[in-house]
């Protein structure tokens, strides 16, 4: 993303699907945007009305509906004008057309968040999760993004605590000579350190969490696995409820992994199949298949280990929680939900070929995700608190020694930029354009 030029200037872009439709939204934000639209209408604007008017360029004419919002209490701080004219795409092109001849731009993707994440309205976090809602396919996503997004962040207690802490640390280095006796240093000082270990415990909980927010954003990711021929590839159609992949007789039909999801109990699941496991292969092809399956079952959540002997067969360890599957147990009885009745010597008994035992295959599979969920749920926010915490954990050493006041205020002060910068107050300007990138071009 160009940052340069998205601080300035009136934005336009279409806010709704580009195609047909009953309605489209057409959004402008910047300083005088509502007398470039008013160029165009012939009634003025009032703010906070939606009201009827006509759009017109030389000779198109458009009968609308438009609306005007007045800084700064709007989304992106700025003042915003949208036009509701028919969903027509070529009502659509002409008139932004018409609106960029007249001064205003096309927006870049994001754009109108990264405004409103610039001038205060939103944190980084609340734009992350404002990403996540519009790319929801799941109720459970849905309402984990809302629940973010509506600023449910214990870590905001975080900031203002650290940026207490180190103004009191910094008020007993500098000026501790101007107090008449040192009780005043020991009880500030004592008020900052009894408070560390809860910031801990609360950093650690965030932390314990980020892998249940992360299965809940991404989905909870499976892998099948077994010998060529058990029937992974049917398994999978039968996870996911349609003929995803191909399935013959012939061992070694699936020679490079297919994706596919479903949804659970709300939840979004991904599964893998993979090339069957074959030791004696001398088929560069097959070996390659072979190699991308041990790399799926690592990126996976979890691993299915998919067999048709009641034998017990040597299972790779991938560092992954196993679920083992007898399949083609076609004369067992579905035991729909409780799998504990479909079970044989561990192994739960399903036919996917008679879709026997899939769901109570899929509550196995559910069993194993996280219980605990936290608020932060990608890579960049885990990095952030990890490096809060050990700084925290750092100033509480430090707390310790007789000559470490010096030091405890250096590590709360690496905490409070780690802090900080998960909100997006310090982030480096590349990891904000990456995040507005996710956005379609109207928000």
């Amino acid at each position: 993303m160009n940052t340069a030029c998205s601080k300035n200037g009136i934005i336009v872009a279409l806010a709704t699907p580009y195609g047909k439709s009953a309605i489209a939204v057409i959004r402008m934000s910047g300083k005088d945007s509502k007398a470039l639209a008013e160029r165009f209408l012939k009634n003025k604007l009032k703010a906070g009305k939606i009201k009827y008017n006509v759009f017109t360029s030389g000779d198109f004419t458009e009968n609308l509906m438009a609306a005007y919002f007045k800084a700064p209490k709007t989304y992106t701080g700025e003042d915003i004008v949208e036009l509701y004219p028919h969903g027509n795409t070529l009502i659509i092109d002409s008139i932004i057309k018409a609106l960029i001849g007249g001064g205003a731009r096309a927006a870049e993707r994001g754009e109108f968040t990264e405004r409103a994440f610039k001038s205060g309205k939103l944190d980084l976090t609340e734009c992350e999760a404002l990403a996540d809602i519009i790319d929801a396919e799941t109720p459970e996503q849905l309402n984990y993004g809302n629940a973010r997004y509506n600023g449910i962040n214990s870590l905001k207690d975080v900031e203002l605590f650290l940026n207490r802490a180190l103004s009191t640390i910094e008020a007993v280095i500098h000026y501790s000579d101007e107090l008449e006796d040192g009780e005043t240093d020991e009880r500030l000082l004592g008020d900052v350190y009894g408070a560390l270990d809860e910031i801990t415990a609360r950093l650690e909980t965030e932390i314990k969490g980020y892998a249940g927010g992360k299965i809940i954003k991404d989905g909870f990711k499976v892998a099948l696995v077994g010998k060529p021929n058990v029937g992974k590839s049917t398994l999978l159609n039968a996870l996911l409820g349609e003929d995803r992949a191909i399935v013959t007789d012939v061992a070694g039909t699936t020679r490079d992994t297919i994706d596919g999801s479903y949804v659970y109990k709300h939840r979004k699941f991904t599964v893998t199949d993979t090339a069957g496991l074959n030791d004696s292969t001398h088929d560069e092809v097959e070996k390659i298949g072979i190699e991308r399956t041990k790399t799926a079952a690592k990126e996976a959540d979890a691993v299915i280990f998919v067999t048709e002997s009641v034998k017990t067969d040597i299972i790779p360890d991938f560092g992954k929680p196993i679920i083992t599957v007898l399949n083609k147990s076609d004369g067992v009885k579905d035991a729909d939900t409780d799998y504990q009745t479909a079970t044989e010597d561990g192994k739960l008994k399903v036919s996917a070929k008679y879709k026997i035992n899939i769901t109570a295959l899929k509550e196995r599979i559910y069993d194993l995700c996280p219980k605990e969920v936290s608020g932060i749920c990608n890579h960049r926010q885990f990095d952030c608190v990890r490096r809060c915490l050990d700084a925290v954990n750092s100033a509480k050493a430090e707390s310790k020694k007789a000559d470490g006041l010096e030091l405890v205020a250096a590590a709360l002060y690496e905490g409070y930029s780690a802090i900080t910068e998960l909100f997006g107050e310090a982030a480096d300007e590349k990891v904000i354009s990456s995040v507005f990138e996710r956005f379609c071009v109207g928000k």
